[in-house]
């Protein structure tokens, strides 16, 4: 290390990561690069030895800063503490879960100082590592489904709008970062849409993100369809936050949410379906999904997309209705029917005629379908 100031500010939440964290604080010190940079590890409330794992690591190429905030704040209040605290005119954002490749800082460095306008934001690749095991859900999220990351259509050198300021991999001029106030707005109690929030409050100031595949980061995140249709619901009910907090938004996502508060308006005034069958739905749908985790086939893409849209939507009706209300569980009703039932029967009977195996027969489903 040197006593030069650093270069590179990276900012890094984490939370309960004890288990693997060593495996992302050595990756820093494999990066290739010959300027200093920094790690700002902020451990946000952990329950386990997470800030013990900070605390003792000696890192050999980088200054390491850790600190606690003994109550569980959420990654924005993290990241804002971790901002107050960055020495470099460069601040990048990246997860307890990213594992950079050892080009990861000198690529992000080297993008700056190719587009040094200070409005500009560089977003790094970040895909799933090598040596973990990829079920069709993941190869689905990250790729057609995109409901992740949208790297599957983006290309690189083009600049993309705020909603891609993803906080896994992307770097920005600190000053510019500055100009907002206030960082990430804490009034997101998940981890969902406050990096969007912020990127819409910085495109307002010129912001324009950049992608550029060189700078590779791997994300140590296994999911399965019970763990991310989790993180769809939670997407769904921050996205009500989101639209209050700036109404503006609805001009780019404007098209989809009224699309979809018209479908659940006909269902509350048409209701169909009941509570138990919307429970067997997300059952049998959740089944299915699992069914096919290891197994793939051509049907399971719209299979995805259809389950995972439903419960996002589920969020964003509970997060505009009040989960368990009258009129929650009335378009949540109708929500089933339209992406659980309908999708459902689709698959099964284009599954059967494939030969594709299920999980029980046709029959015990189109049975409670009818």
């Amino acid at each position: 290390m040197t006593d030069a100031p650093p270069a590179f500010s990276l900012i890094m939440p984490c939370y309960n990561r004890a288990y693997d964290l060593l495996r992302v604080l050595r990756a820093y010190d494999e990066q290739d690069a010959s300027e200093p940079f920094e790690l700002i590890a902020i451990d946000d409330g952990s329950q386990d030895e997470t800030f013990s794992v900070l605390t003792n690591y000696q890192p050999q190429r980088y200054i390491l800063r850790a600190l606690r905030q003994e109550k569980n704040a959420g990654p924005a209040a993290a990241r804002n503490r971790g901002m107050d605290l960055a020495a470099a005119p460069l601040v990048a954002f990246v997860g307890d879960d990213i594992m950079p490749a050892s080009g990861f800082v000198r690529a992000h460095l080297q993008a700056h100082r190719r587009r040094p306008d200070p409005h500009i934001a560089i977003l790094g690749y970040t895909c799933w590592p090598p040596d973990m095991p990829q079920n069709t859900l993941m190869v689905h999220i990250d790729g057609a489904g995109a409901e992740q990351f949208s790297y599957h259509y983006m290309q690189n050198g083009q600049t993309y709008d705020y909603r891609h300021l993803y906080t896994s991999n992307i770097s920005l001029k600190r000053d510019f970062l500055r100009s907002v106030g206030r960082g990430f707005d804490t009034g997101f109690p998940y981890a969902a849409f406050e990096d969007v929030e912020l990127g819409y409050r910085l495109a307002r100031r010129g912001l324009k993100i950049i992608y550029d595949t060189s700078p590779v980061a791997y994300h140590y995140h296994y999911h399965t369809i019970f763990t991310f249709s989790r993180r769809q619901y939670v997407a769904g009910l921050s996205s009500c936050i989101l639209v209050r907090k700036q109404p503006g938004v609805l001009g780019i996502i404007g098209g989809q949410y009224s699309l979809m508060m018209r479908n659940l308006l006909r269902g509350l005034i048409r209701p169909v379906g009941s509570p138990e069958l919307t429970a067997w739905l997300e059952e049998k749908a959740l089944e299915l999904c699992s069914f096919v985790e290891w197994s793939p086939n051509p049907l399971l893409d719209r299979l995805y997309v259809t389950i995972l849209s439903y419960y996002y939507h589920k969020g964003v009706i509970d997060g505009t209705f009040g989960a368990g209300s009258f009129w929650a569980t009335r378009a949540n009703q109708s929500n089933a029917m339209r992406y659980l039932a309908l999708n459902i029967g689709w698959y099964v009977q284009e599954a059967d005629l494939e030969g594709i195996p299920l999980p029980a027969s046709k029959e015990s489903y189109l049975e409670k379908l009818r």
